[in-house]
């Protein structure tokens, strides 16, 4: 049993290819969209794979992008604080990081469908903070949510915020037991995704800082589903 706190920032992953960057979808086992039926969910639009033109735009803003803050990055070098590349690792899973960005994976009833909307960044506000909780001696995994003072905008954090007072909430809570593997997803920005399998066969793709991944997976362990995602993917 865990004695220290073990708390990270979570949210649902988003596409990084060209084709779902910014982008997730919510599938069933026949790769059907549930966002429909996943209660109470605040509405969205239809989660879409983008065409030819669709991935040339956002090549373009990309490198646009990349050229308006290079001076940031080499002035942010020059004063030893080098901006990290956030590099993709090797692509594992075309079906599921290109042609489509699955974050939920789940039939009718297993536990993915449960997760709350709140850790979508499209749906809730931007000044709200989704965390895992890994060390509660009752042996369950909760997902909470408070706002961070801290945060300016939507892209911008001022840093050294804190909790606004009374707005810590338990959002969702699950036995540790019914987690039986979890993974880092390379094909991501600095391999900052991971995949949680629960014991029913349904998973969810989250991401969080490289480090608390990292430390996210080591604390779940590796371990193998009854109904595996290679058989549901299958």
């Amino acid at each position: 049993m865990l004695e220290q706190p073990e708390r990270y920032r979570v949210e649902f992953a988003s596409g990084t290819a060209a084709s779902v960057a910014k982008r997730r979808s919510f599938r069933d086992l026949a790769r059907n969209d549930i966002e429909g039926d996943l209660p109470g969910w605040p509405s969205q639009r239809p989660f879409r794979v983008r065409g030819f033109f669709g991935k040339l735009g956002h090549h373009v803003l990309t490198v646009t992008t990349g050229l308006l803050l290079l001076p940031l990055y080499i002035i942010a070098d020059a004063l030893g604080s080098p901006v990290s590349s956030e590099k993709r690792g090797k692509l594992e899973e075309r079906e599921n990081e290109i042609d489509d960005f699955p974050v939920i994976w789940a039939g009718v009833g297993q536990t993915a469908r449960t997760l709350p909307w709140q850790l979508d960044p499209s749906r809730r506000s931007w000044r709200t903070v989704t965390e895992i909780d890994l060390a509660e001696p009752d042996g369950l995994v909760r997902i909470l949510s408070y706002e961070d003072t801290a945060r300016g905008s939507r892209f911008v954090s001022w840093g050294g915020g804190e909790k606004a007072a009374g707005s810590e909430a338990v959002l969702w809570s699950v036995p540790r037991k019914e987690i039986v593997g979890a993974e880092i997803k390379r094909f991501s920005s600095a391999e900052s995704d991971f995949r949680i399998t629960f014991r029913d066969g349904s998973w969810a793709r989250l991401t969080s800082s490289p480090h608390g991944a990292q430390r996210i997976v080591a604390l779940l362990g590796q371990g193998t589903p009854e109904s595996g995602p290679a058989a549901a993917l299958s």
